[in-house]
């Protein structure tokens, strides 16, 4: 700093607001400084040449540009401004100089007086440029808080879709109002959504949705759950729910985190399965066990009484439980330990001909309309005849107890179709019965599931598709609660090796 050019350095006004005036005039810069250090500014005054060591040194907010030339005063106050865009510059011009008074405007000047300068003139100039001062400070601190809020924002959008779970934020009506990424690539288009129907597929909501409780009592809840993806993955789902407060403390929506606990629950400990699968199996075969004393009682005693109603009625009894039971023994065979596939070449025909005569005789003893039809190429095809056979019984079987459990309608019917191709083999199973909900659709072929209570393992949909798998083919469901379902099973004509899954890995213990 170029000392000697200061005036009052060490006013009473410490921490007053420092000025800069700029004049080739000394004795008019000191009146000048006089005046401003009364209205509380801490002036520093100097010449053209020093302006810029003293603006560096004192780096004020106001600066007063005397007289200084036209030019001069130009080409200074386009240099400071470049230099210090945020100061105030109040230029001073002459009585007869109107217009360099604009052109300093038109410059960047904050204002510009005459000279000689009215005092109150000078006060009110400094203090609109003061207040410009202060607006853009505050504007600026706005703007760095305004940053920090958005690189706040950023980080919390960032870490919203990079959790790897599922997140969804949903409204009182259950619609879906935000997702993350994750959520979106798994499930899809979802906003505006219901929960229900994007998860489940549910055309109602679900029994104690843990976002209803949450918005009932503001606590957080937990539920797990098995959910379809876009793709039709079913996952197996933890979720967490909790509740998004207003500024007045009321809850406006609740925020679900789901985890994929799917690999989890497979991988849980071997023993837990087996006590799930003897347990499922004892209580099952109790059932038949029970149901085949009562047909051999039926028969033994129509045959002390010589009625043959009653014999044949214990007989057919006795029939189909232990058609139940060896089906029973078969899939736990199955479950229990790998089994390879004793590929044969069938006659496709024939091989449908046996399905069907596995169960046309149970449709027609409930009333039930059988059809069976054949179409297309039906020469011969690689197989396990034996567990393909199985899993089409059971399939159909489930279709005939599907019309049985119907009181809807009076008239129903079963079909049997095949439909050959040079390629390939299609099974249609169609019925109209009761049909299958949409969430019982998406947990059918799991392992232990099944719609029937203790009239089903949960094994003999789960072990059809798996063996249908195994021969490289796949089975598809189509359904509607009420009128009635379609199986289309497909089948490789030629068999084609394919992995083992984990699930087949089992060693009987």
């Amino acid at each position: 700093m170029c000392k000697g050019f200061f005036v009052n350095t060490m006013q009473t006004f410490v921490a007053s607001e420092p000025i800069v005036i700029i004049t080739l005039d000394a004795g008019h810069g000191q009146v000048l400084a006089r005046i401003l250090s009364e209205y509380g500014y801490r002036p520093f005054t100097c010449d053209y040449e020093q302006t810029m060591d003293v603006v560096a040194e004192v780096r004020p907010r106001l600066i007063l540009l005397g007289l200084c030339g036209p030019d001069r005063a130009r080409i200074l106050l386009q240099h400071l401004l470049v230099l210090y865009p945020t100061t105030q510059i109040v230029t001073l011009v002459s009585e007869d100089d109107y217009g360099l008074g604009l052109e300093l405007l038109e410059d960047g000047a904050a204002d510009f007086l005459f000279k000689p300068v009215s005092e109150e003139a000078l006060r009110i100039a400094l203090g609109r440029a003061r207040t410009k001062v202060d607006l853009y400070n505050e504007v600026e601190t706005l703007r760095a808080k305004n940053r920090i809020l958005e690189e706040n924002q950023q980080l919390c959008r960032q870490l919203f879709d990079e959790v790897p779970c599922y997140i969804s934020v949903q409204n009182r009506e259950q619609r879906i109002v935000r997702a993350n990424r994750q959520f979106k690539l798994d499930f899809g288009a979802c906003l505006g959504e219901r929960c229900y129907e994007i998860y489940k597929h549910r055309t109602h909501p679900c029994p104690n949705c843990p976002v209803e409780q949450t918005f009932a009592d503001g606590l957080v809840h937990q539920t797990e759950e098995v959910v379809t993806t876009c793709d039709g993955e079913q996952k197996i789902v933890f979720t967490l729910t909790a509740p998004l407060r207003d500024e007045h403390g009321e809850i406006t929506e609740v925020m679900e985190l789901a985890t994929d606990i799917t690999q989890i629950r497979e991988l849980q400990g071997r023993l837990t399965t087996l006590g799930l699968f003897i347990g499922s199996i004892s209580h099952g075969v109790r059932g038949m066990l029970t149901a085949l004393d009562g047909g051999l009682y039926r028969l033994e005693k129509g045959i002390a009484q010589n009625d043959m109603e009653l014999v044949v009625n214990g007989a057919e009894r006795v029939k189909l439980m232990v058609s139940r039971i060896r089906n029973s023994v078969l899939e736990m065979l199955y479950y229990s330990k790998e089994r390879e596939l004793n590929i044969q070449l069938v006659d496709a025909r024939n091989f449908g001909e046996g399905v069907a005569n596995f169960v046309e005789p149970k449709a027609n003893n409930h009333g039930i309309s059988f059809e069976k039809e054949f179409h297309g190429v039906m020469d011969r095809m690689e197989m396990d005849p034996e567990v393909i056979s199985s899993g089409l019984v059971n399939i159909l079987e489930n279709a005939v107890d599907a019309c049985i459990e119907d009181e809807s309608k009076s008239n129903h019917t079963v079909s049997f179709i095949m439909e050959g191709s040079p390629d390939t083999i299609t099974f249609r199973i169609r019925d109209n019965g009761m049909g299958i909900e949409r969430s019982h659709q998406e947990k059918m072929f799991s392992l232990f599931f099944s719609s029937k209570g203790s009239k089903g393992t949960g094994l003999g949909l789960y072990i059809a598709n798996e063996v249908v798998k195994q021969h490289g083919g796949h089975i598809l469901v189509d359904s509607t609660p009420g009128l009635g379902t379609e199986f289309c099973i497909a089948l490789p004509r030629h068999h084609v090796p394919q992995p083992v899954s984990e699930e087949q890995e089992k060693v009987c213990v």
